[in-house]
C-alpha cells in the first residue's frame, strides 16, 4: 500500500430513518501512507475493504484474526477491537489495540518491548 484515498462524508437519514455516510463531492484526497489502521466503530468491518484485501470473516462478517495475535488470514495485515470481536466495550478495543500494536512491532521489528 502507498497511498490512501479518503473523502469527506455527511451523515444523512435515509428511507428507514436510518443514518447513513454521504460522501461530500470534490473532498476526495491522497495521502501517501505506510500504515493504515483502521478504527470501524460499531457499523462493523467495512467489507469491501476486506474483500479486496482478501481477508477471511468470521460468520459475523468480523476481520478473522488469531486470539492474541491478531494476525489476519494475510500476512502483514491486523485486526483488532469491533473489527475482530464485533460490537463490544471500549475497554477491549484499548486492550486489543495494545496487543494489536505489540503483534504489529513484532511484525515489523522481529521482537518487541511493548508489554
Amino acid at each position: 500500500m502507498q497511498a490512501v484515498h479518503t473523502v469527506e462524508i455527511q451523515w444523512e437519514k435515509n428511507e428507514k430513518g436510518q443514518f447513513v455516510p454521504k460522501e461530500l463531492p470534490e473532498t476526495e484526497k491522497v495521502r501517501p501512507v505506510q500504515l493504515v489502521l483502521l478504527a470501524m466503530g460499531f457499523l462493523g468491518p467495512e467489507q469491501p475493504l476486506l474483500e479486496q484485501l482478501g481477508v477471511e470473516r468470521d460468520p459475523r462478517s468480523n476481520a478473522r484474526a488469531d486470539f492474541n495475535k491478531y494476525s489476519t488470514s494475510v500476512k502483514g495485515i491486523f485486526a483488532a477491537g469491533d473489527c475482530r470481536r464485533g460490537q463490544s466495550l471500549v475497554v477491549w478495543a484499548f486492550n486489543e489495540g495494545r496487543g494489536a500494536a505489540r503483534e504489529c512491532d513484532r511484525y515489523l521489528m522481529g521482537s518487541t518491548d511493548l508489554p
